[in-house]
C-alpha cells in the first residue's frame, strides 16, 4: 500500500565508489592479536557509520572490517546483509573485499546479489514493505579479513527532511574501533546529547561544511544488567538531530492526524447511539473507547509513508484494522462527535523518563495514543488494547511517563502513574480430613482489579470456558504439588463498572501434605504465590543500572486452614520494611482452636529500585522468602490426625521450598 503521491518501488541495487567525503583509508592492524580481540571466532577491527547531510538527499555510508579467528565467525563474516525502505531509499554498493596475505579479492559484483523481502515483524501483524539485499561472500577462510562498504540514499518524506539519528558507540561484544560522523552545512543548526559517558565529538569546519566525528577505540562491552529498565542506557551512545522545538516536532505530523469532516454514515450512527444512550462525557468517552477497541484488530501497514502517517479514516472503518495511528485517529474523531476533547499524542514505550534526554526530533515516538479532556484533567486512552473494562474512575490509563500531543504550540506532557491498588487478592480455605491420606477440599476466590482484570478478562475471552478451567487447574497442580479432582465448575464474576474480575475453584487435593525427607513426617506448605512471581533474583554482583520492579501494586493472599483437631501453631505478626516502598507484611492467628488463618501482603510501592539499593533489596528479597508462606508438621497416632502439630515458618525451609515453588508458579500467572 503506498500513499498518494509516493514514487514507485526501487529495489534494484546500484553499484559504484564510496563518497568521496568517507573515510575508506586501510585499517592498521599492528601487532594486536586478533584472537585477543575476538568473540566467537570474529575479531570486529572498525564499525564506521556517516551520514552526510549536504546533498540533495541524506547519504549513510556504513564500513566494517572484521577478521575470521576461528570457524564459528566464518558463517557471519561471509554474509552481506543490507535492509532499506524501496518507496524512499535505494542502496549503492561500494565494495566487499576479502583480504588474505597480501592480496585483496572484491566480491561484491552485481550477479551475487539477491533482493529478498523479509517481513520480521510478520507475527506481529507488522508489515512495512521493508527489502533486503543480501549475498554469500564465496571462499572466506579463518584469517581473512572481511571489508564491506556501502551507503543507504533517501529519507522518508513524511519526516518533511527533518534529521534524527541514535547511534552507539559500545556494543556487547568487542569492537576495536567505532566511529559515527556527521557532515551537515555549517549553517545547520543541530543538537545532541550524549549518554552512558560518550566522548565528546571532533569538530572541524572546512568549505561551508561542518564536520562532527565521534570515535570510540577499545572500549569495554556492556551487556546491561539483568532486569534493568528499556529506558536505562548505560552504555556510551549519542542522539543527534536538527535543533528543534517539541512543538515544531508535533507539526511534523499534526495535519496528518486531524480528523475528517465527514465520517462513515454507520460510523455516525453507532456515535449518535451513544450519545442518545447518555449524556454525561465521562460514561460517553468509554463507550467510544470500547466502541474503537472491539471494532479494530491490530494490522500495521507501514509502507512508504505509512510508517508515520495513518490510513483514511473511512479506510480504517471499512477494513476494520489498523495499528496504533489508525486506532488513535479513529478513536479521536469518535469522541469528537460525542463533545470530548480529544487529539492523537506521541509517546515512546521504552524510553520512560529517558525521552527528557533526548533533543526533541520526530524519530523519538513509536507509538500514538489519544490524550482526552473531561474538564481540565487529563485521561490516556490507548485504542490497540483489548476492549478494557470500568468506569471512568476504574479505566486503565495508558502510561508512557510523558506524550506529545499533537496540537499547534505542543509540548511534551506528563503521564499521570498508576494508582497504587490490590491488583491480585487470594483467598484460599483448606478444610483438612482427620484420617491420614484422605484428601483435603480447596476452596479458592481470586479477585483480579484494575489492570491484571483487564488481562485476565481477555485471556478468558480467547481460551473459553473449559480451557480456562483446565490451565487453572492444572497450574495449581504444579503449585501445590498434587493431583486435583474439581468439584464444581469454575465460577467467574465480572464486575464491568468497577473493572473487578473475579474467580471462584473448588477442588479436591488428593495430597495435601509432603513427606519429610529425613523425619518422614507429613509436612504441609503453603504455595508461594506472592513473594516468588514478584520478585526476581538479581544475583550477587555488582550493580550498574536501576531494576525494573514493575508497576506499583499490592498482591495479597489470606489462607484459612481448618483443622479436625485443636493444633498448636504460635501466632506471630511480622512487616518486612525494603527499599523503595516494598513492604511484605505477614500474620498468622487464631479465629478458633481449629481454624487458624495467615495473611500475607507484599507492596511493591515504586517501579524502579536505583543501583545503589542492590544490596538492600537482595536482603529483603531473602527475607522475604523466609517468611513468605507457612507451613507446619502434622502429626499422626496411627491414621488418625493428633491434637500437637508443632507450627514453623522459618527462612531455611521456606528457601528450599521457594526454589521449587517459583519454577512452577508462573505457569498461573497470567497477565502479570
Amino acid at each position: 500500500m503506498a500513499y498518494e503521491g509516493e514514487t514507485p518501488s526501487r529495489s534494484r541495487l546500484e553499484f559504484g565508489p564510496a563518497p568521496a567525503s568517507f573515510d575508506t583509508a586501510p585499517v592498521v592492524f599492528g601487532t594486536r592479536d586478533p584472537r585477543a580481540l575476538s568473540t566467537r571466532g570474529l575479531c570486529h577491527w572498525l564499525a564506521h557509520d556517516q551520514v552526510d547531510l549536504t546533498g540533495a538527499e541524506p547519504v549513510h555510508t556504513h564500513r566494517s572490517v572484521m577478521q575470521v579467528t576461528g570457524s564459528e565467525g566464518l558463517q557471519a563474516a561471509a554474509r552481506f546483509e543490507v535492509s532499506y525502505n524501496p518507496q524512499h531509499e535505494r542502496v549503492v554498493i561500494h565494495a566487499v573485499r576479502v583480504h588474505r596475505g597480501g592480496e585483496t579479492r572484491e566480491a561484491g559484483v552485481p550477479e551475487a546479489f539477491e533482493i529478498i523481502q523479509r517481513e520480521l515483524n510478520m507475527e506481529r501483524a507488522v508489515y512495512d514493505g521493508r527489502m533486503t539485499a543480501h549475498m554469500v561472500i564465496p571462499d572466506v577462510r579463518e584469517g581473512d579479513v572481511v571489508e564491506m562498504i556501502h551507503s543507504i540514499i533517501g529519507a522518508n518524506p513524511a519526516l518533511k527532511g527533518r534529521f534524527a539519528w541514535s547511534f552507539i558507540l559500545q556494543w556487547a561484544e568487542s569492537v576495536v574501533e567505532t566511529r559515527c560522523t556527521v557532515r551537515a552545512a555549517a549553517n545547520r543548526k543541530l543538537s545532541s546529547r550524549r549518554r552512558g559517558g560518550a566522548a565528546r565529538s571532533a569538530e572541524s569546519v572546512s568549505n561551508g561544511v561542518r564536520t562532527l566525528d565521534w570515535r570510540a577505540v577499545d572500549l569495554p562491552p556492556y551487556v546491561p544488567d539483568r532486569g534493568s529498565p528499556l529506558s536505562w542506557v548505560g552504555y556510551a551512545s549519542v542522539n543527534i538531530a536538527d535543533s528543534m522545538s517539541w512543538a515544531e516536532v508535533a507539526d511534523v505530523f499534526r495535519q496528518s492526524y486531524e480528523p475528517p469532516a465527514e465520517l462513515p454514515a454507520d460510523l455516525s450512527e453507532a456515535i449518535a447511539a451513544i450519545a442518545a444512550r447518555d449524556a454525561d462525557p465521562a460514561r460517553r468517552l468509554v463507550e467510544g473507547l470500547r466502541l474503537v477497541q472491539g471494532a479494530l484488530r491490530y494490522h500495521s501497514v507501514s509502507v512508504g509513508e505509512g510508517g508515520y502517517r495513518p490510513r483514511p479514516l473511512e479506510q480504517i472503518w471499512r477494513t476494520r484494522y489498523g495499528d496504533c495511528k489508525d486506532g488513535s485517529v479513529l478513536l479521536a474523531a469518535v469522541l469528537g462527535r460525542l463533545g470530548i476533547d480529544a487529539v492523537c499524542a506521541l509517546v515512546n514505550t521504552a524510553a520512560g523518563d529517558g525521552l527528557l534526554d533526548m533533543p526533541p526530533n520526530p524519530l523519538a515516538f513509536n507509538h500514538c495514543i489519544v490524550r482526552a479532556r473531561i474538564g481540565r484533567e487529563p485521561v490516556w486512552l490507548d485504542a490497540t488494547q483489548p476492549p478494557q473494562a470500568g468506569d471512568l474512575a476504574h479505566l486503565v490509563q495508558a502510561h508512557f511517563h510523558w506524550a506529545l500531543p499533537l496540537t499547534a504550540q505542543a509540548a511534551l506532557e506528563p503521564m499521570a502513574a498508576p494508582r497504587l491498588e490490590t491488583v491480585c487478592e487470594t483467598l484460599e480455605t483448606w478444610t483438612f480430613a482427620r484420617q491420614k491420606g484422605r484428601p483435603a477440599d480447596l476452596e479458592m476466590t481470586t479477585v483480579y482489579r484494575g489492570w491484571r482484570a483487564d488481562s485476565m478478562r481477555h485471556w478468558m475471552a480467547n481460551e473459553g470456558a473449559m480451557k480456562v478451567s483446565r490451565n487453572l487447574r492444572q497450574g495449581l497442580e504444579q503449585e501445590v504439588q498434587s493431583p486435583l479432582r474439581e468439584l464444581d465448575p469454575v465460577v467467574i464474576t465480572d464486575d464491568a463498572v468497577g473493572n473487578v474480575l473475579t474467580t471462584v475453584e473448588r477442588y479436591e487435593v488428593e495430597r495435601p501434605f509432603q513427606k519429610h525427607d529425613r523425619t518422614g513426617e507429613a509436612v504441609f506448605f503453603s504455595r508461594d504465590d506472592v513473594v516468588g512471581p514478584q520478585l526476581m533474583e538479581i544475583g550477587p554482583e555488582r550493580r550498574r543500572e536501576p531494576l525494573h520492579l514493575g508497576l506499583a501494586r499490592r498482591i495479597s493472599t489470606t489462607r484459612t486452614f481448618r483443622f479436625p483437631v485443636p493444633v498448636q501453631i504460635a501466632p506471630w505478626r511480622e512487616r518486612l520494611t525494603g527499599p523503595t516502598g516494598l513492604t511484605l507484611d505477614s500474620v498468622f492467628e487464631w479465629r478458633s482452636g481449629v481454624e487458624g488463618v495467615h495473611h500475607i501482603t507484599l507492596t511493591v510501592g515504586e517501579p524502579l529500585l536505583p543501583a545503589g539499593r542492590a544490596d538492600d533489596y537482595r536482603d529483603f528479597v531473602y527475607r522475604a522468602r523466609g517468611m513468605n508462606g507457612v507451613t507446619f508438621v502434622v502429626p499422626f497416632n496411627g491414621d488418625k490426625m493428633t491434637a500437637a502439630a508443632n507450627g514453623r515458618s522459618g527462612a531455611v525451609t521456606w528457601l528450599i521450598w521457594g526454589l521449587i515453588a517459583a519454577a512452577v508458579v508462573a505457569a498461573r500467572i497470567i497477565g502479570g
